[in-house]
């Protein structure tokens, strides 16, 4: 033995020792865990004695179990049965007419109607990532605005809803710009046409969990938010929302707070704060509220979408700079600046696709 402390030999005694008793432990686990799965009729007297002589292990795979079960049921995608949904939609309407300042957040499950996908949906993006299965892009150039949108345009018109973040100048496309970003890559290839500087996409991308500072015009819905008194949430999982603590007046005693109204099948974060939850799809949601309402959803009509007049068109040199299709008024209508872009059949999918967030793999360690 060496001064001090044990010898070499002794170590590894010792380690072996060690790993032993964690093999017993994992192989009990695994009888106890065996034993559990069975009915208690079916159990033999020995396995109920081995749970007796187990309380501990049993005690922590209950524990494992519930919280398995409670993280499926946040997943789970629950709809009210129509009487129920038409019910809580009347409170909603009563809300909606008594409100001073309403606000709207929205999600990306307003725009499952129009086939693009979610994020946590059943066959979300990252739902999707997290199995280890591909994710097919959506034609965003085919995609309209769905019933929810044309909801929430009219609240406007009426002065139902009070909207104060109309985005700073910036360069309004008609093609999807997130081909070349991705997860903390905002850069889209390419530059201002008035001082030269790289253009960026404008949105948090999926995977940043709220970690940017500042949004696009984050000071003017900071603002919008801290005068509302009610805020709709429709298709959010509010997983990224929730890490904004001024959109939700968190400094604000409870009592002065806004009423939260959410609109989504699934689980949020938000669920025991809210003041009404409806689980329904986004377009019968606003359907059943705007009928309530007695406002009449506008159609839509791509000649008269202001995106078209915004749209700030490429430069010469720049047609080639995206593969995406564009929008166009109307079907016959060529697209406008795809001449000469190198169209792909496979198209890349951009960072609002997840591109660069992928699920993490643990690593095994090595012993």
């Amino acid at each position: 033995m060496a001064a001090g402390g044990p010898s070499r030999s002794e170590r590894k005694a010792a380690e072996r020792v060690r790993r032993l008793r964690e093999e017993q432990q994992r192989e009990r686990l695994r009888q106890v865990s065996r034993i559990l799965r069975k009915a208690a009729a079916e159990r033999s007297a020995e396995e109920g004695r081995l749970l007796a002589e187990s309380e501990d292990l049993v005690t922590e795979l209950q524990g494992r179990s519930r919280r398995r079960e409670g993280l499926k049921r946040r997943q789970e995608e629950v709809c009210d049965d129509p009487e129920e949904l038409r019910r809580k939609v009347r409170e909603l309407a009563g809300a909606v007419r008594n409100a001073k300042y309403l606000v709207v957040y929205t999600g990306a499950g307003i725009s499952t109607a129009a086939s693009i996908p979610d994020y946590r949906g059943p066959n979300g993006v990252w739902t999707l990532l997290q199995k280890g299965r591909s994710v097919s892009a959506a034609d965003l150039s085919e995609a309209e605005p769905t019933l929810t949108h044309m909801s929430i345009a009219r609240l406007h018109e009426q002065k139902l809803v009070c909207t104060a973040c109309t985005p700073n100048r910036e360069y309004v496309r008609v093609f999807d710009v997130t081909e070349r970003t991705a997860l903390h890559r905002h850069q889209t290839g390419r530059a201002c046409h008035k001082c030269g500087a790289q253009l960026r996409d404008t949105i948090v991308h999926f995977g940043e969990r709220g970690t940017l500072g500042q949004p696009l015009n984050w000071e003017a819905a900071t603002q919008a938010a801290s005068k509302a008194d009610t805020i709709l949430c429709l298709g959010s999982s509010l997983k990224v929302l929730k890490k904004y603590p001024r959109l939700w007046c968190m400094t604000k005693p409870p009592s002065r707070r806004p009423k939260l109204y959410i609109v989504n099948l699934q689980w949020t974060p938000k669920d025991d704060w809210a003041a009404l939850k409806l689980h329904g799809k986004c377009d019968d949601v606003m359907q059943l509220l705007m009928d309530e309402l007695g406002l009449e959803i506008p159609p839509y009509s791509r000649w008269q979408d202001p995106i078209f007049s915004l749209a700030t068109p490429l430069r010469a040199g720049e047609e080639g700079s995206h593969t995406r299709k564009s929008l166009c008024r109307s079907r016959e209508e060529p697209p406008s600046g795809d001449r000469g872009a190198p169209l792909s059949s496979a198209p890349v999918l951009g960072g609002w696709f997840g591109k660069g967030c992928t699920k993490r793999t643990k690593r095994k360690k090595i012993t």
